[in-house]
């Protein structure tokens, strides 16, 4: 994980991984959801995701250049992915002001699916 976490807003490939760490790819993503109990391509997703959400709470930067920043390079992509975790989609999310610390961790509200 350690390799990820500096890694996360570039494209991961396990293959470059496992080869980095010595292992095959199939057994890098077997020891990594053993140990951290979610796969390689979630753990990348999610990082993207709450660093994304921390820059639309502590910036006013256009979402486009944070959707960059951070690793997603398809607009829709990014939009399902992010209302997906956190139940509403980007803009919204800003507009609402959520605070750092909400959980979002539940369900997203009926309707905003």
């Amino acid at each position: 994980m350690v390799l990820l976490h500096g890694q996360w807003e570039q494209r991961v490939r396990v293959s470059e991984l496992a080869q980095r760490v010595g292992l095959g790819a199939s057994r890098l993503e077997h020891l990594f959801k053993t140990h951290a109990k979610i796969n390689i391509r979630d753990f990348v997703r999610e990082q993207r995701l709450l660093r994304a959400a921390e820059l639309l709470r502590r910036t006013e930067e256009r979402i486009a250049v944070i959707r960059e920043q951070v690793g997603f390079h398809d607009a829709s992509n990014f939009n399902h992915a992010f209302k997906k975790r956190f139940g509403v989609g980007p803009r919204r999310f800003r507009e609402q002001g959520y605070e750092e610390g909400t959980t979002f961790d539940q369900e997203p509200a009926e309707g905003t699916k």
